[in-house]
């Protein structure tokens, strides 16, 4: 397990340790449901992260699809960057968009949508940036009491620093997803539930308690620790059950995907 206290470098352990367990599987299942892509389309990753979706995309599609890939975090970006030097990364709010009207065909939003303060203002970014015709395919976490891996561990991270803040799992239903969609203006709006099973190497328990935003700004550097190291062993007994002959940690994970057209 990861032993960073304060996680300086929380994009490179997204990437190296949680982009291989979840995401890559799950970016490819969102670009298959986004297919037929041409191969010079315009396509915007929204929310890249990292850039996993992006650079799957550039493995499926080749050198000409023109793609582009936005995020508000800097440090997530700065990692995209090294690894897909090809891309057209972008620093922006989703809420307001630097791009023209009519930029792009295709819109991909992996796991992005909760995160944003006025989620229907980002839809509504989405389809003006949309030329008419193209698609928006995004992906949200279902609830976390349908997530065996945060049932596992998030209550007895709860027990050791308290309440969590966690945006990961807060816009799970299907039908508020599929609501926001139609009120910005998208039309054939069908959303799936997604199941795809997360391979772990190692779970980051600690990267846990900062992803779901428990405060631990009032702990001294020895408690937290103290906690720390308590929580591991209670995490770590607690995901026995998802141990595999190999030494990893198997579970199934479940998303809504929802797919929908900009009128022509």
């Amino acid at each position: 397990m990861e032993k960073a206290q304060a996680l300086p470098d929380f994009a490179e352990i997204y990437e190296r340790v949680v982009v291989p367990a979840i995401f890559d599987r799950y970016a490819r299942d969102l670009v298959e449901r986004a297919r037929p892509i041409g191969p010079s389309a315009r396509v915007l990753d929204l929310g890249c992260g990292t850039g996993i979706v992006s650079r799957v995309l550039r493995e499926r599609l080749g050198g000409a699809a023109r793609l582009t890939g936005a995020d508000a975090n800097a440090a997530m970006l700065a990692v995209a960057r090294r690894l897909a030097p090809d891309v057209d990364w972008r620093e922006a709010d989703a809420m307001s968009l630097p791009f023209a009207d009519a930029s792009f065909d295709l819109v991909l939003a992996q796991e992005m949508l909760q995160f944003v303060p006025d989620r229907a203002a980002a839809a509504r970014e989405v389809h003006r940036v949309l030329a008419p015709g193209g698609r928006f395919v995004a992906s949200t976490w279902r609830a976390s009491d349908e997530q065996p891996l945060y049932q596992a561990i998030g209550p007895i991270a709860e027990r050791y620093f308290g309440p969590a803040n966690d945006k990961r799992m807060s816009f799970g239903d299907a039908g508020a997803l599929r609501a926001l969609v139609e009120g910005a203006g998208f039309t054939d709006v069908r959303v799936e539930t997604v199941s795809l099973v997360e391979d772990w190497k190692d779970v980051p328990m600690r990267m846990h308690v900062h992803a779901a935003a428990h405060d631990l700004t009032g702990l001294a550097p020895d408690e937290l620790e103290r906690r720390f190291a308590a929580y591991e062993t209670e995490a770590r007994a607690a995901l026995a059950r998802f141990a595999t002959p190999d030494g990893r940690f198997a579970m199934p994970s479940f998303a809504n995907v929802a797919t929908a057209r900009r009128a022509s």
